[in-house]
Formats: C-alpha cells, structure tokens, sequence
C-alpha cells in the first residue's frame, strides 16, 4: 500500500473533511477511502472511450456502442424498446437491466 503526501489549500481541505464525514462518517481510515474512490473513478472515467457498450435482447446483440449516451442513441433510431434489454459494458463483468421494477 502506497502513502502519498499532498498539499490543499484550506478552504478544499475543509469542503474535503465535510463531505467525508457526511457520507462515510467521522471514523478513522475515511478519508483514505474516500480519496481512493475518488481517484479510482477519476481514472476509470478517463478510460471511458476504452469501453464498449452493448445491448442484448435475450441472447441477441441489439446494438453496440462507445458511450451509454450513442447506445441510446442508436436504440432510438433503431426504435428499439429498452424494456427488458441487457447492457454490459466490455471492461465490466457486471450486467445492467434496463425497465420497471415492479411490486407484487
């Protein structure tokens, strides 16, 4: 595990400290997580234009696409129906469902 040093002007320091305790809490170690998510995001928004964003209608490729925003696009213009679509991104193994949730 690496330790960096860095310098922030007061006023970032505070609105940093702030914002950490709201969302993680005034515990030890939090600011530490908070900056490596942060840092983490950061790096993999920068990565964005890497991935591949594709739509799948059960096991059939709908429509493939370099952002969320063209692959709606194109789905638009397709007129496809996004309920029920699958889409994953090519750098995740995860899967996202598009559509209503419904309660029973």
């Amino acid at each position: 595990m690496g330790t960096l040093t860095i310098v922030l002007s007061d006023d970032v320091e505070k609105e940093l400290r702030k914002v950490v305790r709201k969302m993680y809490g005034a515990e030890k170690g939090n600011l530490s997580k908070f900056v490596e998510d942060a840092i983490r995001n950061y790096i993999h928004s920068l990565r964005k234009e890497e991935s591949v964003y594709r739509a799948y209608k059960g096991n059939k490729l709908v429509a493939e696409a370099g952002s969320l925003e063209e692959l709606v696009k194109l789905l638009r213009e397709k007129g496809v129906e996004i309920r029920g679509l699958r889409i994953i991104r090519s750098d995740l193994r995860r899967v996202a469902r598009a559509g209503y949730r419904m309660r029973t």
